[in-house]
């Protein structure tokens, strides 16, 4: 192997490095700064460290998060792929909407007859925790077609609740 044109300078020119030698004060300088060096060093290794651990610390909740994340995000497509969970929350929203929206009708009549506050609200509340309970039920079987039919039975009962309230007050 052919040497480098750096190592064959320094060869043919040594006398020449070797001729002039630092003084005695430049060496006291030099061993001074030796002897320096490493408690800044250290001092810097130990303040990487605990920026080490510190950002190990502040990333473990954020992965924990992610993972916890990218869990939920599947489920969520599974159940978003079962054509009857699909349906079940179409027809929640929807009735959701037509229960929100009577019973906005029903509510000002409420000073015409305020006991049908007590009757209306109490009837809707049993629906909800039934529904509620229902849908418990629901995430323990994604897939009980039993459980969905039963959901939009309630969501029908709360819509002809309201239905039957503003046929009957027509306020």
């Amino acid at each position: 192997m052919k040497p480098d044109r750096l190592e064959s300078f320094v060869n043919e020119n040594r006398h020449e490095f070797d001729r002039m030698e630092p003084s005695d004060r430049m060496w006291e300088a030099i061993s001074k700064q030796l002897d320096e060096q490493p408690k800044q060093q250290i001092r810097k290794f130990s303040w990487m460290r605990v920026a080490v651990i510190v950002a190990v610390i502040a990333m473990v909740p954020a992965i924990w998060y992610e993972l916890n994340r990218s869990e939920q995000n599947r489920t969520v497509k599974a159940v978003l792929a079962d054509p009857e969970v699909r349906e079940l929350m179409e027809a929640e929203a929807f009735y959701a909407q037509e229960v929100s929206g009577k019973l906005e009708e029903i509510q000002k009549c409420y000073k015409v007859y305020p006991e049908l506050k007590m009757e209306i609200e109490g009837d809707l509340n049993e629906l909800e925790r039934m529904y509620l309970s229902l849908k418990n039920d629901l995430k323990e079987n994604v897939s009980n077609k039993e459980v969905i039919e039963a959901m939009i039975e309630n969501n029908r009962y709360r819509m002809k609740l309201v239905e039957d309230v503003l046929e009957q007050i027509n306020c």
